[in-house]
C-alpha cells in the first residue's frame, strides 16, 4: 500500500485527518494530521504481552476471613475507623475487606495479621 503523502510503499498504513480529508499514511507522515485510525502491528505487539506463569503454591485466604477480621477487631474494642488508622489504611478498604468485597494484597494482609494476631492466609497446593 502506498502512503498518500510521501508515496512510499508500506505493509500497514494509518488514517489521519488532513485539512478535512481522511488519508492513509505511513508512521512518519502521521505527524502531519490528526490520527483517525492507527493500525496495530500484531508482530510488534507480541513483545509487550506477557503472561503470569501459573504458580503451584498459591496463597489463599481462610474461609470467612472478613468475619474473622471483624470479630477480632470488635473484640479489641476498635471501630473500623480506629483500626484503619492503626494499620495506616483507609476505613473504606477495611469495610470492603470485612464484607469480603475485596481481598487485601499480601502487604496489607500481613499488617492485619500482625496487628490482630490472626492468620488470614493458608498455602494452597494443587
Amino acid at each position: 500500500m502506498e502512503c498518500q503523502i510521501c508515496g512510499k510503499n508500506f505493509q500497514k498504513l494509518n488514517k489521519i485527518e488532513l485539512e478535512g480529508t481522511v488519508v492513509s499514511v505511513c508512521e512518519r507522515c502521521m505527524r502531519f494530521g490528526k490520527v483517525v485510525e492507527k493500525k496495530v502491528d500484531y508482530q510488534e505487539m507480541k513483545r509487550y504481552v506477557s503472561f503470569k506463569p501459573l504458580v503451584e503454591n498459591e496463597v489463599t485466604f481462610v474461609p470467612k476471613y472478613g468475619e474473622l477480621i471483624r470479630k477480632r477487631r470488635e473484640a479489641n474494642g476498635l471501630t473500623r475507623i480506629d483500626f484503619a488508622k492503626r494499620i495506616n489504611e483507609k476505613e473504606s478498604v477495611i469495610k470492603r475487606i470485612e464484607e469480603e468485597g475485596m481481598e487485601p494484597d499480601e502487604e496489607l494482609a500481613k499488617r492485619i495479621e500482625n496487628f490482630l494476631k490472626i492468620k488470614l492466609t493458608e498455602d494452597y497446593e494443587e
